[in-house]
């Protein structure tokens, strides 16, 4: 069963024009993952745009007060990341990002292994690497998510998300 919005966008829509307001919430009930929360961006990501994967932040400037989204930057802490691109979004269209739920997320230039907290990567935009000595056990309150599946560098791995 596809969920929409009541102007029949889906979570997969993409488009060049504005179709819902900046920051709308859409709430997906899954068959065995729980909820998953989707926030409706604008990408500002020059050149190939938002891929699927990417780890999104808030724009610089004015475009922090906005849902003007780009690639999180290499400084962004935990409550910087507003969620992870699942449906390529182009530069300057819009569409939705994931903010709560299940997830392919970008490995870093590490890798992801199971069981590990994630935060963005320390040397790539967008991506997310593990927490340095996080594992199952490890005091890892600083992640935005949790890796179910391992990933090599630049490959996707399936994690549980939940941005602020």
């Amino acid at each position: 069963m596809a969920i929409t919005t009541a102007a029949g966008l889906s979570v997969t829509t993409v488009s060049t024009t504005q179709q819902a307001p900046l920051g709308f919430e859409l709430t997906v009930p899954t068959a065995n993952q729980g909820e998953q929360v989707w926030i409706y961006v604008q990408a500002n990501a020059p050149g190939p745009g938002l891929v699927a994967g990417t780890v999104c932040a808030r724009g610089a400037g004015a475009a922090a007060a906005t849902f003007d989204v780009i690639p999180a930057p290499v400084t962004t802490g935990v409550n910087g990341v507003v969620g992870v691109c699942v449906t390529a979004i182009p530069d300057n269209s819009f569409g939705f990002i994931m903010k709560k739920g299940f997830c392919n997320v970008l490995a870093g230039s590490g890798t992801i292994d199971v069981d590990e907290a994630i935060i963005v990567g320390a040397t790539t935009a967008g991506r997310a690497d593990a927490v340095a000595g996080g594992g199952a056990g490890a005091a890892v309150q600083i992640g935005f998510g949790w890796a179910t599946a391992n990933a090599a560098a630049g490959n996707p791995a399936l994690c549980y998300i939940h941005c602020t």
